[in-house]
């Protein structure tokens, strides 16, 4: 995220950063080696499956897994049940894909004895995040990812940028095309787009991106603009960048500002009524969204540190984190903007998403964690509890926490919806996620390419991470 005030969020950034060193020197515990259980069989028995192919509830069902794959789905009573399977009750309770965070940032490590990253994906895992988009990478993230993939590491999947494209970097058309080269070498997933691009440079990354068939995402600032970030089909925006800038009118009298977040005499200039043409043109460009509500919430949030302190999952984390935090947080208060401005900037945020889905724009789910209070994992629920108050019902918000993840990253045929052939990254819970997504963090059981971890082990998994010496 970008500063709105250079006198207040922009120390807040410098801490952030800050705290991501502290973090990464803090390993919790040694690397989660996969053990893999003694069947390969499993079955849920009587379980109400929540598909997630369309808003629907298909109660009392049998779901085979074999071998990491879902291979059977049908009525209890009348789909046979392998011998030697290991069963899991799934009566009363509710099975539904695993959930998908698009806007992580993991921390250097491979999974190796004593590194925080793979104590980080446990995180994920215990909240039924079985995919994992991490905006801003390293080597180390490769090979985090490979091993993930390969079966050595616990985890969910991951996707991984390289390290950001900013005005500092790539700071002319030909450096950029040597860095997107350079990265489509690394074998990263995607470029992440960041800070200062001159529309050349910008448009000699795409240029390259498309020629490599690398995907770009990420920022989107005023030096690019919404409009030329759109005709580039970037593949997904992130925060909700230029947005709002966009529906201030050419001949405002207060030139919107470049950042973030928009405060001040400007939201009397800002004309939603050019919301819905927007938001088709997002759809129509075949961009997706990754609004992060909760994270700015917190930004302009009114209240003291010491009330984010109190949320539970704080727990999970370092000392110095959770102090870096308040620090934060209370530099940003330091400058703080009149409620009415802070109340209308969160309201219009609201819109532009309940705009964007109202028109067929496609959304996904991710809180940028860890920062600013929101944890790994848990940040993932918050941020589902934000879209559902910015007018989205359950299923909508369940939607881009699975399938639209899955079609964004071109594992639809694997993820996404409960069907057989797809692998099993499943979720159960103990209360109906389409009638509320606070449900989605009652849960019962992680299934995670094929590998049961019930409650019992995750919430083990939890203690030993916040028992940690930190």
């Amino acid at each position: 995220m970008r500063a709105h005030k250079p006198s207040s969020i922009s120390h807040a950034a410098r801490a952030g950063l800050s705290l991501l060193l502290v973090f990464m020197t803090c390993a919790v515990g040694t690397a989660q080696a996969v053990k893999t259980n003694d069947a390969q069989v499993f079955v849920f028995v009587g379980v109400s499956v929540v598909p997630m192919d369309r808003e629907r509830l298909v109660e009392n069902q049998t779901v085979v897994v074999r071998d990491g794959r879902i291979v059977e789905v049908g009525p209890a009573g009348k789909t046979k049940v392998p011998a030697g399977a290991v069963q899991i009750d799934g009566r009363g309770k509710f099975l539904m894909p695993g959930l998908a965070d698009m806007h992580a940032h993991l921390f250097p490590g491979d999974g190796t004895a004593n590194d925080l990253a793979s104590q980080q994906l446990i995180l994920y895992l215990a909240n039924g995040v079985t995919t994992v988009r991490n905006m801003i990478g390293a080597p180390a993230h490769v090979r985090l990812r490979d091993r993930v993939k390969e079966g050595k590491l616990l985890g969910p999947t991951v996707f991984t940028a390289g390290p950001p494209f900013t005005g500092k970097d790539a700071v002319s058309p030909e450096v950029a095309e040597q860095m997107v080269a350079a990265q489509k070498q690394a074998g990263y997933d995607f470029l992440k787009m960041h800070e200062g691009l001159q529309p050349d440079v910008y448009a000699a990354i795409v240029a390259a991106a498309r020629k490599a068939g690398i995907p770009f995402a990420g920022h989107v600032t005023a030096t690019v603009g919404l409009p030329r970030a759109l005709a580039a089909r970037q593949a997904s925006i992130e925060h909700l960048d230029g947005y709002l800038q966009a529906l201030v009118p050419e001949n405002s009298p207060v030139p919107p500002p470049p950042s973030q977040v928009v405060l001040g005499p400007v939201l009397e200039q800002i004309d939603e009524r050019r919301l819905p043409a927007l938001a088709r043109q997002t759809r129509d460009a075949g961009v997706y969204n990754t609004p992060t509500l909760a994270l700015f919430k917190i930004v302009v949030s009114s209240d003291d540190a010491s009330e984010f302190s109190k949320w539970p999952e704080l727990r999970y984390v370092p000392a110095k984190m959770r102090d870096g935090f308040a620090k934060q947080k209370a530099a940003i208060n330091a400058n703080e903007a009149p409620a009415a401005d802070r109340k209308r900037y969160v309201e219009l945020r609201d819109h532009v998403v309940k705009a964007l889905y109202d028109a067929g724009a496609k959304l996904l789910v991710g809180p940028d964690s860890p920062q600013l209070f929101l944890v790994p994992g848990f940040g993932t629920h918050r941020e589902m509890a934000a879209m559902v108050e910015a007018g989205l019902t359950p299923y909508a918000v369940l939607q881009a926490a699975t399938r639209n993840a899955a079609e964004y990253l071109g594992t639809a045929g694997e993820v996404g919806t409960i069907e057989a052939g797809k692998r099993a990254d499943l979720v159960l819970l103990d209360a109906n996620p389409l009638q509320t997504v606070a449900n989605t963090s009652r849960i019962a059981g992680v299934m995670v390419r094929g590998r049961w971890l019930p409650k019992a082990e995750l919430e083990r998994m939890l203690e030993e991470i916040a028992a940690a010496d930190r």
